[in-house]
Formats: C-alpha cells, sequence, structure tokens
C-alpha cells in the first residue's frame, strides 16, 4: 500500500499523472467518458510546458514520478510522443512512462522508434471482447483484428505490454476469453477493470449488480490463482478485498495521482470530471494543497453509506468515481459493493 500524509497533504512517494494530450480518438467506444473528440490541440509549445511543470513540482516534492500518456488517441500525435519521450528520458524525476492506446493505429516505424526509449516501461492496449464480434460491439466494427495484431507487434518488439479490459454489462461474458486470449497472446499483464457509467441515464447498458460482480470477481480470482506463473491479473483496485484480504487497493485518488487533460484542466481523476484548476493558471502544487475536493477525498472520516465504518476501509474505500457517476455525491458509498453494515446484519 503506497505510503500517504493526509494530515500534511503531501503526495505519496510516489507519484502517478495521467495525461491526456490530445482530446481526438478515430474511435467512438459507446462506454467511453469522453464526450467531445473535435477539441484542437494546443501548440507543442504549451504540451512541453505542462512536461515541464510535472517534472519541476515533482522535484519540488522530492518525489519519484510515474506519467502515462494517453487520449483521446495519442498516436494521432506519434511526434508529439517523441518530443515527450525525449524530454522525460533526461527527467531525473519521472522514471517510468507508458502509453495508454486503443492499438489501431500504431506502425511498425512507430515501434522502432519507440524501442529506444529506456524509461517507456508499458503499452496498454485496450480490448473489450475475447472474440470480435464482442469487442467491435464496443469498440467498431474491424477493431479486434487491428488491436491483436498491434499486441502481437509490440512483443515482438519487446515491448511491456497489457491488455485493458472494461467490464461491463455487454461483455461480462467475455471475461473468460479475455483471459485466456492474454495468455495466449503472451502480455505481460491483463487489466480488468469496472466500468464507470458516464451518466445515470447510461447504467441500464452497462451496469452489473453488486452481486453478480462479486461472482465475477471470485472467478477472475481463481483464474489469477491458477494462471499465476504465465499471466499477471492485476487486482489493486476497490472492492477486490471483499474477495481476498491479499487483493485490492485503496482510490489513490487525493494521495498520490492526479489526471491532466489536453487543454492542461486537472481532474482527481480522468473517471471523476470534477475540474479542480488549470496547470496553466495554477501549477500542480497550488491545486495539490489548495483543492477542496481533494482534501474531501483525503478525509476518510467524510466518506458516507457503509464505507464509512467499514473494516476495510483502509484498504478500500469504494470507487469514488463510480459513487459519483451513480450518485452525483463522490464521497457517497460504492454502489456496487456487497458488504453489509453492523446494522444491517442485525
Amino acid at each position: 500500500m503506497m505510503s500517504v500524509h493526509s494530515r500534511e497533504g503531501r503526495p505519496a512517494r510516489e507519484f502517478y499523472i495521467q495525461w491526456h494530450i490530445v482530446e481526438r480518438c478515430n474511435l467512438r467506444c459507446i462506454h467511453c467518458y469522453q464526450n467531445n473528440f473535435s477539441s484542437p490541440d494546443i501548440p507543442d509549445k504549451k504540451i512541453l510546458e505542462i512536461a515541464n511543470i510535472i517534472d519541476k513540482t515533482l522535484s519540488t516534492w522530492r518525489r519519484k514520478g510515474r506519467v502515462s500518456l494517453t487520449g483521446g488517441e495519442p498516436f494521432l500525435r506519434a511526434d508529439l510522443l517523441i518530443k515527450l519521450l525525449d524530454f522525460f528520458e533526461s527527467s531525473s524525476n519521472v522514471y517510468w512512462v507508458a502509453i495508454l492506446t486503443n492499438g489501431t493505429l500504431i506502425s511498425e516505424e512507430d515501434a522502432r522508434q519507440l524501442k529506444k526509449y529506456k524509461k517507456l516501461r508499458e503499452m496498454q492496449v485496450s480490448l473489450d471482447g475475447g472474440a470480435a464480434e464482442s469487442n467491435d460491439a464496443v469498440r467498431g466494427k474491424g477493431t479486434f483484428n487491428r488491436i491483436v495484431e498491434t499486441i502481437m507487434m509490440l512483443k515482438r518488439y519487446r515491448f511491456p505490454t497489457s491488455i485493458m479490459f472494461t467490464l461491463q454489462k455487454r461483455n461480462e461474458d467475455q471475461v473468460p476469453r479475455i483471459i485466456e486470449l492474454a495468455r495466449r497472446l503472451g502480455v505481460d499483464a491483463l487489466k480488468i477493470e469496472r466500468v464507470t457509467p458516464i451518466s445515470k441515464g447510461a447504467l441500464d447498458d452497462v451496469w452489473i449488480e453488486p452481486g453478480e460482480l462479486k461472482e465475477i470477481y471470485k472467478y477472475i480470482s481463481e483464474e489469477k490463482k491458477r494462471l499465476k506463473d504465465s499471466l499477471q491479473i492485476r487486482t489493486s483496485r476497490p472492492l477486490w478485498v471483499l474477495i481476498d484480504e491479499n487483493l485490492g487497493g485503496f482510490c489513490p485518488a487525493g494521495f498520490g495521482t492526479l489526471t491532466i487533460l489536453h487543454d492542461g484542466t486537472v481532474l482527481p481523476c480522468r473517471r471523476l470530471p470534477i475540474p479542480i484548476g488549470n496547470i496553466f493558471a495554477e501549477g500542480l502544487y497550488e491545486i495539490w494543497y489548495t483543492s477542496e475536493v481533494l482534501w474531501q477525498l483525503r478525509d476518510k472520516k467524510q466518506l458516507k453509506g457503509k464505507c464509512r465504518n467499514c473494516e476495510y476501509l483502509h484498504k478500500c474505500g469504494g470507487c469514488r468515481a463510480i459513487a459519483y457517476a451513480v450518485t452525483g455525491d463522490f464521497m457517497a458509498e460504492d454502489p456496487q459493493c456487497t458488504r453489509h453494515t453492523k446494522e444491517e446484519l442485525v
């Protein structure tokens, strides 16, 4: 578990930034939390200014940083990715960089250029089904084959490669198939994340009931044990502790992570769409110490419902983004939790 200094607001020993360098995307995945794809890119000079602010803030905090570069689709600006990787390669504060991509635009030439960067530690590719029919229903016709070809290419070039599978009602039956596909492709890790509904109105299309989700998590946990020598299935998010006390982790929003959008807007988490400032106006340092939203997130005593008095509060705390999407209150209990309070058991 990460070390935090919530009383002083000091960030965790390691700080993670998810940076959406562009908003444009070539796909329109039906569960995507982004609803605007037309905003123009900001000048490269301003993008590099953001990189410099990140680097200087980490230096001021005396913290090491991890940065994920994403979008939109970051390979719409492969040239910009190269500029940013050049910058972070020479940074003494950022030691780890990942690229989060939909996997449909990466060329062999891109792979050859990226191979020289020692700090590029992960290529995460999104895939939402273990077969073309299920994935393409979510991500668009023809995407499954292109994504699988990309993963195979990345493995040929020996990039550390992971698959991101967004678990939702539409593809819950695909869990066994995506696990088997990830194993056969030889990826380094499979991440299975609960979908965050973009609005209450979208619940019917994506929502998995708590009891059903728990059964799915049980299955994944068993597969994780069975395949421990051949596939890493990452289970570090809230609610996993309900399956096994050795799994899961609490929401890091407010403690060791921030999201930066393409225009400099800062969020606690990309799935928690509450702007808390702009990096060009306030800088990361001021935002971190003055945002009321971040201070609320740090105070677990302010959590509501069953999360507040749960024995697993220190290891879980529920997903604040899902709570916000469903209830409109980011401090509400996690609506997919199956844990009963003592009062409910009486």
